[in-house]
């Protein structure tokens, strides 16, 4: 029976999900791009396999293909995976709507882009990037199967850990001081302890 709740979250999830990111992907124009920094290949390696990912779940759901790779977990840590995956999901909403037309799927920077610092972006400088890490980690506790939850982790690594650095160089290039400044107020991910 518990089963079927977190299933349900994650399916509304990813609904959801797909409806915020094609919703300000489609307000996303290459015409409006001033430049544009190439991606490691690793980082299309970790799309592809984020996007195989995200899908995997619904084999578990909808069909007993890979349950022979179920896990068992206890209720209160399939609780805990939805609240992460929940708070993933308002982080990537919330993410979305601050940024607005500054919104880019690429590592680029827009004509008009402005440095964003309100909404969450007051609070951690890569909210989307928090938003994925949720999913990920909510994935494994909210789909107990080894094929269907924990790749997430490993696809988001390599997207995480091959991009990050490349965005933030190409935002210091561009804002200079007041992006240097911002970021000795702000944490990546997770905001600043003072």
């Amino acid at each position: 029976m518990y089963d079927n709740i977190f299933e349900l979250i994650y399916i509304i999830g990813l609904i959801y999900a797909s409806v915020v990111r094609t919703r300000y992907g489609m307000r996303f124009s290459r015409d409006n791009v001033l430049h544009r920094k190439n991606e490691h290949p690793l980082v299309y390696v970790g799309m592809a396999l984020w996007g195989i990912v995200l899908f995997l779940p619904l084999f578990h759901i909808f069909t007993t293909w890979i349950d022979f790779a179920n896990y068992q977990l206890p209720i209160s840590l399939s609780v805990v995976g939805s609240v992460i995956f929940i708070t993933g999901l308002y982080s990537l909403q919330r993410s979305h709507v601050d940024l607005g037309n500054n919104f880019s799927p690429t590592l680029s920077i827009q004509k008009q882009h402005t440095l964003v610092t309100e909404g969450i972006y007051k609070y951690i400088r890569h909210p989307m990037y928090l938003s994925f890490w949720c999913w990920a980690i909510g994935q494994v506790l909210v789909i107990p199967n080894w094929i269907a939850g924990p790749p997430g982790i490993i696809a988001f690594y390599l997207i995480y850990s091959y991009r990050i650095n490349h965005e933030e160089q190409q935002l210091v290039e561009h804002f200079g001081d007041a992006y240097q400044n911002y970021t000795k107020s702000t944490g990546r991910i997770f905001p600043k302890l003072k």
